[in-house]
């Protein structure tokens, strides 16, 4: 197991401590107010938080949908058009709230909650951060992280019920994730658990879009979530030029991307069964609750960075937007 972890991980179903077992096969839950007896695996140096998954619905749909995505599309070069060049640059500046710049990192601890293709793990660990990728997927696998790097470690878990201590992240990363989860909301609080006083939650959920985008892909969906994954990927890449007509919020078009990588955008739009699409103020709303402050609107739709209070430093919430 990564030397990263120790320190951060707490047992999903009680929050108790954690320790590895001789011969670093397995966790053990050691709290004995909670009963204990929880055991995790770790296999190939990842601790695996998936026992409570279902084994059907929507939910176990969902995580096929993505694994098979980074099976068909996660070794590409670029990921949703963008190259890691591209992708640091998302990491600084008004993509991530004007606080946030490429010293920030340096010796910080990220979560990067859901972190599907990985490539975000390179990222932050170019800019001196110690970095953590958590999903409930083994699409870091299929994408081929690196298992091995020592900034980097990889935990198999939900954001529902995330593995780790509170505040135990300096920044908690999540692009594209939690409204893919049966609750974004419940999601979104969890999440707010894990940053430590003074750090960040940077979130990007799906936007709510006009009626009519959301009526024909809400009915399409009905569908296509439905399909066999080889039928799902033969249709991504058949309606790959819808990017040239609907928005994506990557910024992935037919013409300034490859087919592929615009079919890997369709393939998000129509395979995972588990969709919800949010407001700002909703998700502001959702930041408030968690006792977050200072929430900054970011120039993704419904992309928001808001910082836990440090009381040492006298931070204080701002008023309003």
């Amino acid at each position: 197991m990564h030397r990263l972890l120790e320190p951060l991980l707490a047992c999903p179903a009680c929050g108790g401590e954690l320790r590895l077992a001789a011969g670093a096969e397995e966790l053990i839950c050691v709290d004995s107010r909670a009963g204990a007896g929880h055991v995790w695996p770790v296999v190939r140096g990842i601790p695996r938080f998936v026992g409570n998954l279902r084994t059907a619905g929507a939910e176990t749909r969902t995580v096929r949908a993505f694994e098979r995505q980074w099976q068909s599309y996660g070794r590409l070069r670029r990921i949703f058009g963008k190259d890691p060049r591209a992708m640091r640059a998302n990491l600084v500046g008004a993509r991530m709230g004007q606080r946030i710049d490429a010293d920030w990192y340096r010796g910080k601890t990220v979560l990067d909650a859901g972190c599907g293709h990985g490539r975000y793990l390179r990222a932050f660990a170019d800019m001196g951060a110690q970095v953590v990728g958590l999903d409930i997927g083994r699409g870091p696998e299929e994408a081929g992280v690196p298992l091995d790097d020592p900034a980097l470690a990889v935990v198999q878990g939900s954001v529902l019920e995330a593995p780790f201590r509170d505040q135990s992240f300096d920044l908690v990363f999540s692009d594209g994730v939690i409204h893919h989860t049966p609750d974004a909301h419940a999601a979104y609080l969890e999440l707010a658990r894990l940053v430590k006083p003074g750090g960040a939650l940077y979130i990007w959920v799906y936007p709510q879009e006009g009626r009519l985008r959301e009526l024909v892909f809400g009915t399409a969906r009905k569908l296509t979530t439905r399909l066999p994954g080889s039928a799902v990927r033969l249709l991504s890449f058949a309606v790959a030029p819808l990017t040239l007509f609907v928005r994506s919020y990557s910024g992935t078009r037919l013409g300034q991307a490859t087919w592929g990588e615009c079919a890997q955008v369709v393939h998000d739009w129509i395979a995972p069964p588990l969709q919800s699409h949010h407001t700002w103020d909703e998700v502001a709303g959702w930041a408030a609750e968690a006792g977050l402050v200072d929430p900054e609107e970011l120039p993704i739709p419904t992309g928001i960075t808001a910082w836990k209070p440090d009381p040492e430093r006298g931070t204080h919430a701002s008023a309003g937007r």
